[in-house]
């Protein structure tokens, strides 16, 4: 089967990532990915990297920014040709719309050609204008994924009669293992010195809940006057007043010389081997794989109670979950790995060994491929019963 597995989104973030990782775990079917042309370039590399094959199409995305906003409303119903023509020319037998409930293009265009579809959510807080859009459109795909239960839960009883399945992200244990050596960012790692490293994977936007870290960090500092904190990560330029608005209260709280803000980084591992602790402060996720990746790193694991990440880490057993902006509880158990680092590697071994039974890109490369053989037995079952 060919599939074409589309979003709309260009910058790299999780959804981008499992799109590439799973594309290259499929043994049984062609993928190829399909992206915007815009804000795509590690994206492009990340497939380049794991060798699998995409496709640029000059794709608008929904915005706050007006310009960009009416161009993604002038242009929708040509992209959505643009789309159509594509799954002609690269004779599609199957279209995965990857990147959550706003990403309508690649379904209608799907509906236009007659091909089946499987429609990808990994959301658990939309805005209610987009959310009632979506269920115009409800009634087109042949099957849902959804990322996290926390999703499913989400979208509530309107899709429960739809055939679908709860398919998490994908990380590569063998590629994220303690065991290696990294090189790179050495002059990141210089800069956090010999000190305890407290960490997080996150662009910086509202959802990653980046103030929560910050209040965490100036309650730690009284006890914890030696730690070092590291965001990966990039602001898009849509987000630069939040990021001022972060380095602001970084200064205000006496912290700014603790945190350093070191960008995206295509390879996250040598900074992740480097870091003692991973904070997700996140306000809402799905299946996020910044976790994942940290767990499969033997991070010890401080979390907000965001998608399905209860579902893997254990409070007090593989890690510690908090409310979700709790920063002085997140401050508290943070505290306790610091003082006793024996518990912090236990935490960690077992975090990897979960990562290792659920999260390997062949088990979630196989479920993937196994709904997609559901999915195109359901739309032509469909179809012999409309000819009927």
């Amino acid at each position: 089967m060919r599939i074409a597995n589309i979003i709309e989104e260009g910058k790299l973030g999780g959804p981008q990532v499992r799109m590439v990782r799973v594309s290259a775990a499929m043994s049984n079917h062609d993928t190829i990915v399909v992206m915007p042309s815009s804000n795509s370039e590690q994206f492009q590399e990340l497939c380049d990297s794991l060798d699998v094959d995409y496709r640029i199409v000059p794709l608008t995305r929904i915005t706050k920014e007006w310009r960009v906003a009416l161009a993604y409303i002038f242009c929708f119903p040509i992209e959505i040709f643009r789309l159509a023509q594509l799954l002609r020319r690269e004779n599609i037998e199957l279209v995965h719309a990857s990147g959550g409930s706003w990403q309508y293009k690649a379904i209608l265009a799907s509906w236009l050609m007659r091909i089946p579809s499987v429609w990808h959510l990994n959301d658990t807080s939309m805005p209610l204008w987009i959310r009632y859009v979506f269920r115009l459109f409800t009634g087109l795909p042949d099957a849902f994924i959804f990322a996290s239960e926390r999703s499913r839960q989400y979208y509530g009883k309107r899709l429960a009669s739809k055939l679908s399945a709860v398919i998490p992200s994908a990380v590569n244990s063998r590629f994220f293992d303690p065991s290696m050596s990294f090189d790179g960012d050495k002059e990141t790692l210089a800069a956090l010195g010999d000190n305890p490293v407290i960490g997080t994977i996150a662009n910086i936007n509202p959802i990653k809940g980046l103030e929560t870290l910050v209040r965490c960090v100036a309650e730690l500092m009284p006890r914890h006057p030696e730690i070092k904190v590291v965001v990966i990560g990039s602001a898009h330029r849509n987000q630069l007043a939040l990021k001022e608005r972060l380095y602001q209260l970084a200064d205000d709280l006496g912290v700014a010389e603790t945190i350093e803000w070191v960008g995206s980084r295509q390879d996250v591992r040598p900074i992740l081997a480097r870091i003692n602790i991973y904070i997700c402060s996140s306000l809402a996720e799905s299946s996020p794989v910044s976790v994942w990746e940290a767990m499969s790193m033997g991070k010890a694991i401080v979390s907000t109670d965001v998608g399905d990440v209860s579902r893997y880490i254990r409070h007090g057993e593989n890690g510690y979950i908090v409310k979700i902006g709790d920063y002085k509880s997140m401050a508290y158990k943070v505290s306790q790995l610091l003082d006793r680092p024996e518990l912090g590697a236990v935490f960690g071994c077992r975090a990897r060994a979960v990562v290792e039974d659920n999260f390997s890109p062949q088990i979630i490369a196989e479920k993937t491929e196994n709904l997609y053989e559901l999915a195109l037995l359901n739309a032509n079952g469909n179809r012999k019963g409309r000819k009927l």
